[in-house]
């Protein structure tokens, strides 16, 4: 949870109204997805340095795009991705979504999707060099929950 205050912090820093006033990852949400195998972590120098969840399922709000999927075969969403700030510049985000494709890829799900808040530049950049593609809006029933949706179709080859 330190690092999801972390992260909370950092986006709070930059003005951004993502995750704040208690719309953020909550230690209940984590906790439930560390119960399904869905919590991820990336250890750098022996410590943990960013975390997400790969959730498998259909996303309600996914199904709400204001756009066009690439695909519409069965997915794994990336949600509450989060990196130590001492990390930073050190490319662990996009180290992050590699390991969760390989994740993917050794499920048999070659279907990514991904989502951000409109002003988190720094995550926007990393994942469209990451490889995914803008597809559309999608909505979150809280306040501010515009987002901005990606995804990446994997190949079946390592």
């Amino acid at each position: 949870m330190e690092l999801i205050h972390q992260g909370i912090a950092a986006l709070a820093a930059q003005g951004s109204p993502q995750w704040q006033n208690g719309y953020g990852p909550s230690e209940d949400k984590i906790r439930a997805d560390i119960l399904k195998q869905e919590s991820y972590l990336l250890k750098s120098e022996g410590t943990i340095a960013a975390a997400a969840a790969l959730v498998s399922g259909i996303d309600p709000v996914y199904t709400a795009i204001e756009g066009k999927w690439l695909g519409e075969g069965p997915y794994l969403s990336i949600h509450r991705v989060v990196v130590d700030p001492r990390f930073k510049g050190q490319r662990l985000s996009a180290k992050l979504l590699h390991a969760l494709e390989e994740v993917a890829r050794n499920e048999g799900i070659f279907d990514l999707r991904i989502d951000t808040y409109q002003a988190n530049t720094a995550m926007q950049r990393n994942i469209t060099t990451a490889g995914y593609t803008f597809c559309g809006h999608i909505e979150f029933p809280i306040p501010d929950g515009a987002r901005l949706a990606y995804q990446k179709l994997l190949s079946t080859a390592h």
